[in-house]
């Protein structure tokens, strides 16, 4: 009932988020633990969200986003996806979204963008603003960084979780995502850090899961 309280106030307010910046835990089913970070800027709805990876000092896999927020709409104006890690069948690639049109060189598309395709985190953010409105169950078109294609995702609320940190207790919305051509991903959204997701676990084509855990309180930068 507390959290439910805590969900509806919330989803009463705008659909502005804070900035910040965290560091995450990547724990990948065969190379294991992996720091990763993530950035959020958020400025009168221009955003810009990206995370960066690094195995080894060498290696890199990152995402950069540019991103808008309208009448409760997210739209992708560009991302641009690396990955130089060895034996990772993940691409590096660019994708420019000008005009109701998607471009990618690299990935070899050109196409109308008559169904608001998302990159990953831009349908990160329409979740999390999704969620905070009360909205439960609702489709996004994604661009996944395995592959480089575009899935159709249904994402719904599937009820609440406590998850523990070392900083302590954490309540949840769990959020799960399945698709026909991609794996499933669970989420955990957290309305006290201003529904920022603190925990997912992604479930491969193999049967393995990779996760993606906040490690410490994340850095708001208006406070």
């Amino acid at each position: 009932m507390r959290l439910f309280i805590l969900f509806l106030s919330f989803s009463l307010m705008s659909d502005e988020f804070k900035s910040w910046d965290a560091k995450f835990k990547f724990t990948h089913y065969s190379a294991g633990n992996i720091t990763l970070k993530r950035s959020f800027k958020f400025d009168e709805n221009e955003i810009t969200s990206r995370f960066i990876l690094r195995p080894l000092f060498i290696y890199e896999y990152s995402q950069k986003s540019s991103l808008v927020l309208e009448s409760n709409k997210v739209k992708t104006l560009f991302t641009r996806v690396k990955n130089n890690v060895p034996g990772s069948k993940e691409k590096s690639f660019e994708v420019a979204f000008l005009d109701n049109k998607i471009e990618s060189k690299e990935l070899g598309f050109s196409f109308l963008n008559e169904d608001n395709v998302l990159d990953q985190l831009g349908s990160d953010l329409q979740m999390r603003l999704n969620v905070k409105n009360g909205v439960n169950n609702f489709f996004l078109n994604v661009i996944t960084n395995t592959e480089g294609k575009i899935v159709e995702r249904e994402y719904k609320v599937v009820g609440e979780e406590i998850i523990k940190k070392k900083f302590g207790n954490i309540n949840c919305i769990k959020v799960k995502a399945t698709s026909n051509d991609a794996g499933d991903i669970t989420y955990y959204i957290s309305p006290k850090y201003d529904f920022m997701i603190i925990d997912s676990f992604i479930e491969l084509r193999n049967g393995k899961i990779n996760k993606l855990s906040l490690v410490d309180e994340p850095k708001f930068l208006e406070e």
